[in-house]
Order: C-alpha cells, then sequence, then structure tokens
C-alpha cells in the first residue's frame, strides 16, 4: 500500500507554543495548584499528558468560564487556551488573586484586535464562525451589541443590522469553501461591508494541501485528530468534498482494516493540535499493510 504523507500537517506554531507555556508553568510554579480552564487545544492525548504532569483540568460545559473562576482557591495558577477567553473572565482572574497564563494564539488575537479597532471606529462586526467554540465565544463577548454571529447561510439573511459601517471577519479554523459561501452571502445582503478573512495560516495551507490532492490517484484520507478540534473535522469535510473517502480517528488503534479493503492508496493529514508522534504511528502502521 502506498501512504502518501500530506505536508504540512499536525501541530502548529501557536499549539507549540500554547504548550510550551504550559510545561513551563509546570517548572515556575510547582509548589502551586496549577488549573487549565476548558482544553488548552483540542486534543485529548495532549491534554490527558500535561493533567499527568499535575495540571488539573475543568473543562465542564455545563459552568461557564466566570463561574469556573469563582471556584479556584486564590493564589493558583490558571491557564487559558490558545483559543482565547473573554477579557472579563481574564480581569476577574486577576481580581481573585489568581496567577495568570494566557497562550491566546498570536491569530486569535489579531483578529481581537481587528475587532475592537473597527467597533471603536462605530462599526457593527459580522463574525463568521462556529457556535460554542471557544474562540467564537471569546471573540464574540467583545461587545454583544455589535457583535453578531453567524454560522451559516439562514443565519445571515436573519440578521438585521442598520448601519452602514460593517465589518466581516471569522474564527481562525474554519473551511475555506464555507467561509466563502457565506461571506459572498453577507456581501450580497449588505454590499458595503469590508472583509478580512482571518483563516489562519496553518489553517490555510492545511486546507489547501488536501483540496490538492487527486480525488483518482487516492482511495483514502486519514486525517488525525480530535473530534472536539474545529480544523481537524473541517480537513475531514474539504477530502469528502472532493471525492476522497475522508475519515477521523484519533490514533492508529482506530484504524479500522475493513476501511482499507480494495485500497491503493492512502494519504494522511492531521489537525494542527496533533502530535507528531501520534501521526507518525498511523503512517508507520500503514506502511506495514
Amino acid at each position: 500500500m502506498e501512504v502518501i504523507k500530506i505536508i504540512p500537517r499536525g501541530f502548529c506554531l501557536g499549539v507549540v507554543k500554547s504548550i510550551k507555556m504550559a510545561k513551563e508553568a509546570l517548572k515556575k510554579y510547582g509548589d502551586k495548584s496549577i488549573y487549565m480552564i476548558g482544553l488548552l487545544v483540542h486534543n485529548k492525548i495532549v491534554v490527558k499528558e500535561l493533567e499527568e504532569q499535575g495540571i488539573k483540568v475543568i473543562d465542564d460545559w455545563k459552568k461557564s468560564r466566570m463561574d469556573i473562576i469563582k471556584t479556584i482557591p486564590k493564589n493558583s495558577v490558571v491557564i487559558f487556551s490558545a483559543h482565547g477567553t473573554d477579557e472579563k473572565v481574564i480581569k476577574k482572574a486577576e481580581e481573585l488573586g489568581l496567577i495568570i497564563i494566557d497562550t491566546k494564539c498570536e491569530w486569535v488575537l489579531e483578529t481581537e484586535e481587528l475587532i475592537k479597532k473597527h467597533i471603536s471606529n462605530d462599526y457593527d462586526v459580522i463574525f463568521i464562525g462556529k457556535h460554542h467554540h471557544p474562540e467564537t465565544i471569546a471573540l464574540t463577548s467583545i461587545d454583544f451589541n455589535k457583535v453578531h454571529l453567524v454560522t451559516n447561510i439562514d443565519e445571515v439573511n436573519k440578521l438585521k443590522i442598520e448601519n452602514e459601517k460593517i465589518f466581516v471577519t471569522n474564527q481562525t479554523t474554519l473551511s475555506i469553501i464555507d467561509t466563502d459561501l457565506i461571506y459572498k452571502e453577507i456581501k450580497a445582503k449588505y454590499p458595503k461591508c469590508v472583509f478580512k478573512n482571518d483563516l489562519c495560516e496553518a489553517t490555510l495551507v492545511r486546507q489547501k494541501a488536501v483540496l490538492d490532492l487527486d480525488s483518482n490517484k487516492v482511495d483514502l484520507l486519514y486525517v488525525v485528530g480530535d473530534e472536539r478540534s474545529n480544523n481537524t473535522l473541517k480537513l475531514v469535510e474539504l477530502g469528502n468534498s472532493i471525492g476522497i473517502k475522508s475519515l477521523r480517528i484519533n490514533d492508529k488503534s482506530e484504524i479500522d482494516l475493513n476501511d482499507l479493503k480494495n485500497t491503493k492508496v492512502v494519504a494522511v493529514t492531521a489537525g494542527a493540535s496533533t502530535a507528531s508522534v501520534v501521526q507518525n504511528d498511523v503512517i508507520k502502521f500503514l506502511e506495514t499493510i
């Protein structure tokens, strides 16, 4: 069986930075309780490794991060995820005497600054994102009155913005194709809107690498990554969209040999929060079949 190793794949610089910051916190504050609010990155294998090293993970979907912060003992360390965090939550953490490690990705920070800049210049902002995603929650919380979340074309049609000054941007890990379709609908409704595509570079190059695959030459695509990783799920969607059977797996243990029957060429890529060792185990296993 031929195995195509798609390049690039796996960890992006933002994920590397976030993990590094978390590990540095373990060394620097070894005498304190260290809490991770939400998942540092959307990969349970990475998070479990940090948990085993002593970080207490609080990932309770039923509680807001504001409520969670209030339960953490004073002088503890709190690590905020790469996806970004509502500034009001960070401010409350400071007020409560917590030591803050904010691992926010630089691409998310750039989007945040753009949103603030346009709001200060009297714009309304349309944010293309995914409901309940931590990045979307963080960025729409900048101003709930001025930032309007849309996740699909139906929600665009329901918008009622009277302001002629409209700025459009998006979550950093969406699909190239989906973002473009929604933007075109927004542009048709609000012709004077200003658009800045903020898909991060890591997301773009990984998606383009999948879209460049030849469906006539590849029988199956494995995307190695967590089910909560949006950029991982989008790679699966894009692979299927160009006619290649595409499957998400967490690691090599989830490879079903039945899926490989009559398969001559399999391609492998990975989400931006998937460790190299996990991807390489998948590739090595496939090369032995």
